[in-house]
């Protein structure tokens, strides 16, 4: 197992003020992300091959991951614009990896992945089929009127005109099936939303590489979340990746050997998994509803 990323510090109270202070101007009402972490008395981060910010929604996991990931300067496919605090609140964080404090030693294709990719991808999936389907129907026409021109003679048919006649005449002698296959080609196949999520995953998730995921349980099953824990598990084991996750999925917070950091108790202590409220409300739910089973 490798650790690429070894350990992270956010900025304390004084150290926040400061970011703060450095920029004097009063038009700003929009601090983000100071004075979130503070406030739970967090600021050092030690980091195993999978780590885990867990927390309800608001608790800042997700704020956690685009401040890493923005100090690693690690890819991104969407966008992602905060705001002037945020980046002056990034370039004041520090952080060490396996070889040194230059970002430049994090694996090359390391990055995060977020629900937005996931829906993006998916968006942009079937809008190339929404474009297919709209060139299919314009060529069927084209092939349509085709059988209804008339050729006359091919002597009197000179520069434009002639490409249009050949362009038709090509038609009129080739099936509509034919040249649908030959120009357009078939629809992208794609599945449900976890599906296409779930495959999206493992086609982006490689060998000696850091990834930071964001609530990748959205959109998934609960079958689509073990598989994806238990993937998680053999890329992090036996193809030498680090993960950062934030979730509060039990499926991904039961990884084994994964660290957590409880984002909603204060001073973030390390925990085990069984121990967090989400799971235990899983439980509890189950648990009262056992005679059913």
């Amino acid at each position: 197992m490798n650790v690429y990323l070894k350990n992270f510090t956010l900025l304390d109270q004084e150290q926040e003020e400061k970011v703060r202070d450095s920029e004097r101007r009063t038009c700003f009402n929009i601090f983000y992300p100071l004075g979130i972490f503070p406030d739970k008395d967090f600021k050092q981060i030690e980091f195993e091959p999978v780590t885990i910010f867990y927390g309800g929604n608001g608790s800042g996991k997700s704020t956690l991951l685009n401040i890493i990931a923005t100090r690693l300067n690690l890819l991104r496919s969407v966008p992602f614009e905060p705001g002037q605090f945020f980046d002056w609140y990034v370039n004041a964080t520090s952080f060490n990896n396996l070889w040194s404090d230059d970002w430049n030693c994090i694996p090359i294709e390391s990055r995060i992945l977020t629900s937005e990719d996931v829906f993006d991808k998916t968006l942009n999936l079937r809008k190339r089929n929404h474009d297919i389907n709209n060139h299919r129907d314009a060529l069927t026409q084209e092939w349509q009127a085709s059988k209804n021109t008339n050729y006359g003679n091919i002597t009197t048919i000179h520069g434009a005109e002639y490409d249009t006649w050949k362009r038709r005449y090509t038609l009129k002698k080739t099936s509509n099936s034919n040249i649908v296959k030959k120009e357009v080609g078939f629809n992208i196949k794609t599945g449900s939303n976890g599906e296409n999520a779930f495959k999206f995953f493992l086609e982006q998730m490689k060998a000696d590489t850091l990834y930071l995921l964001d609530e990748p349980e959205n959109s998934l099953s609960a079958q689509w979340q073990t598989e994806l824990a238990q993937y998680i598990e053999g890329m992090a084991r036996f193809e030498r990746c680090q993960f950062v996750i934030a979730t509060h999925s039990p499926f991904l917070l039961g990884i084994r050997g994964a660290k957590i950091y409880d984002l909603d108790t204060p001073g973030v202590p390390v925990r085990p998994w069984t121990e967090l409220e989400n799971v235990r409300e899983y439980y509890s739910f189950f648990k009262s509803r056992e005679s059913e089973f």
